[in-house]
């Protein structure tokens, strides 16, 4: 079927030709951007009908064979011509009870003959601009449907996309769960065959450390002196490789959570000259200066002794390791606020120094200065992690500075008071 695009079908129905031609005359006159069609009959109406779209129908009532309202009843009874509105054409003598007809098979009007040329124009107008309305309604609606069927088809897309992006990450954190369970399972099982092994390194280890001693004392009172550097050089590895069987353990103790603390009361000027005097030896034989910053009595402290100990042995040793005929300065300081009391307890050495990479991964575990370095002085890269992670347990911190090639500053802040003391 075929319409114009700007403009509206009319179709007139009558059996009187001259009654058609006065019409479409008036209508074409009056009314532009419409098409007017004919029909002489009702059979010829619906045939129109079926080969043409129509907007608007006038219907003459009294034809031969169909009359209006039998042609009406026909067109009502079409599904897609039932909502034409209808226009009677009747004469003006017409009961009030013929026009009831009219109306109850559907007409929308009436027009009386003869025809008021001005009420003709202005009742057709008023028809085809509600018609021109309800075609720019369903147009609107056609491409608001138009519109939402697009865009359920684009969320349908997103949907699938985010349903399959939603089930590849679920795929995803199954993936990295079951990674991080079997990473911490082997780590678990790691740290607990490290520290199995480190007790069986140590026993016999102390041993062989035991009777060397022993065989030194004997060469001694025997006079054998030429036997002395070798029994030296045996006893001095040992206790090196106890240290890293002792660090080992450790490790392995703080990962697996069995690591505990052991908090006692103790002089903190007590602590700072014994671990003077372990370390001194070790600064005299590398040409070093070792000053102690003492401004006075640090008072007592509640901790764990042992790993405060061996923090301290830890930064000092490394401090005169790194540092050749050069100083190297252990202060303490204590700062009180209204809540709590802290204690610095700070290294500073001259020595070679680190660059801010260096520092930013200093105490990660088997972390080292660098490869020279590490063929040169020597070590695991354990001790700074675990005296880290030691000053952790107790509520502090290791901090660094430091300058390449310059110095180095490490700084242990830890609470006066640990965990289950009293104050002091």
């Amino acid at each position: 079927m075929s319409k114009p695009i700007s403009g509206l079908n009319i179709l007139i129905v009558d059996d009187n030709k001259n009654n058609l031609l006065s019409l479409r005359s008036l209508i074409e006159e009056y009314i532009d951007q419409v098409q007017v069609l004919e029909a002489d009959s009702g059979v010829s109406a619906l045939n129109v009908l079926m080969k043409q779209e129509v907007d608007l129908i006038i219907l003459d009532v009294q034809m031969p064979d169909l009359d209006g309202f039998e042609t009406a009843a026909l067109i009502r009874s079409r599904k897609k011509t039932q909502q034409i509105p209808l226009v009677f054409l009747t004469a003006a003598y017409k009961t009030e009870e013929f026009k009831q007809k009219g109306y109850a098979i559907g007409a929308a009007d009436y027009l009386t003959k003869p025809i008021d040329t001005p009420q003709l124009i202005s009742k057709i107008n008023t028809y085809l601009r509600f018609i021109q309305l309800e075609h720019q309604h369903h147009q609107y609606e056609q491409e608001l449907a138009r519109k939402v069927q697009e865009r359920t088809a684009e969320l349908l897309v997103v949907n699938r996309s985010l349903r399959q992006e939603i089930a590849e990450r679920r795929q995803i954190e199954d993936k990295l769960k079951l990674a991080k369970d079997t990473a911490e399972t082997a780590n678990q099982i790691k740290s607990q065959f490290l520290a199995t092994m480190s007790h069986e390194l140590r026993t016999p280890l102390n041993a062989i450390l035991g009777y060397s001693e022993m065989v030194k004392e004997e060469a001694i009172e025997s006079g054998y002196e030429e036997f002395l550097p070798d029994l030296n050089k045996v006893i001095a590895s040992g206790k090196h490789l106890l240290v890293l069987i002792n660090d080992v353990l450790d490790l392995s103790k703080i990962e697996t959570g069995e690591m505990k603390l052991y908090n006692e009361t103790f002089k903190i000027t007590d602590l700072v000259n014994e671990v003077v005097q372990t370390i001194q030896p070790y600064v005299e034989d590398t040409g070093n200066n070792l000053v102690v910053d003492s401004e006075s009595d640090w008072g007592e402290m509640c901790a764990d002794l042992t790993k405060i100990r061996q923090i301290l042995l830890n930064l000092l040793d490394n401090a005169v390791k790194f540092t050749t005929q050069g100083t190297v300065t252990f202060k303490v300081t204590s700062q009180i606020n209204q809540t709590s009391s802290w204690l610095y307890f700070q290294v500073s050495d001259t020595g070679i120094g680190l660059t801010e990479e260096q520092s930013e991964h200093l105490f990660q575990i088997f972390t080292q200065v660098d490869s020279s370095s590490t063929r040169k002085y020597g070590g695991t890269g354990l001790g700074l992690a675990i005296s880290q992670r030691f000053a952790e347990m107790m509520g502090g911190q290791i901090t660094v500075q430091s300058t390449p090639g310059q110095s180095s500053t490490f700084t242990v802040r830890l609470p006066r008071h640990g965990e289950g003391c009293n104050p002091i």
